[in-house]
């Protein structure tokens, strides 16, 4: 039985993320409809939200420890094609690990908007909107990130590489703790992911 390429392992983690995403853009139209919301609604909020960020996080790491030092691999190694994979990737590395950077950024100020309103027990609607702006701009940033890597980047690593080093992606991978290996996102776990 042929096993599953590692980089559409990462595209269907990339399809989770956008999934629940999508599942908090709902939940946070509805707490920001004016009368809506309540403390329990807002405190769900910040648990999905806290849940979200751990998996973002996982994510980013399976990436960034994973499949990167391989596209990495193969600009310095000089791989078919690498001399064209190489201007590519140097070009959009940056922009990945940037659009990371703000993934991360924006979801924790999810959370703190989301804290705040739940601690006040009834959302105020200026906090509202401004969390719905934040999670309407934040999952527009996933899906173009994810598309991009999906459609683009890695497709054009895998062509790169032979059957054995596709083996190497999977296997390498396969080390890093996915959210589903560590349990639910809590203090004790936060070392073994790193920042």
């Amino acid at each position: 039985m042929e096993q599953r390429s590692p980089f559409g392992e990462m595209a269907d983690d990339h399809m989770a993320l956008v999934v629940d995403m999508g599942d908090l853009q709902g939940a946070i139209r509805r707490l920001a409809q004016p009368g809506a919301g309540s403390l329990d609604s807002g405190k769900q909020i910040v648990d999905t939200l806290d849940v979200f960020q751990w998996r973002l996080r996982v994510h980013f790491r399976r990436e960034e420890d994973g499949v990167f030092p391989e596209a990495l691999r193969i600009v310095s190694e000089g791989a078919q094609g690498a001399d064209v994979f190489g201007r590519f990737f140097g070009e959009e590395a940056e922009d990945d690990m940037s659009a990371h950077a703000t993934l991360a950024r924006r979801t924790g100020e999810m959370i703190e908007i989301a804290t705040r309103m739940a601690d006040a027990g009834v959302p105020d609607q200026a906090s509202a909107r401004r969390l719905l702006a934040l999670v309407d701009l934040t999952a527009n940033l996933l899906q173009r990130h994810a598309d991009k890597e999906d459609r683009l980047i890695f497709p054009m690593i895998e062509k790169s590489l032979t059957p054995q080093q596709v083996v190497e992606v999977r296997d390498r991978l396969r080390k890093i703790p996915t959210e589903r290996d560590l349990g639910p996102p809590g203090e004790e776990h936060l070392g073994q992911l790193g920042d």
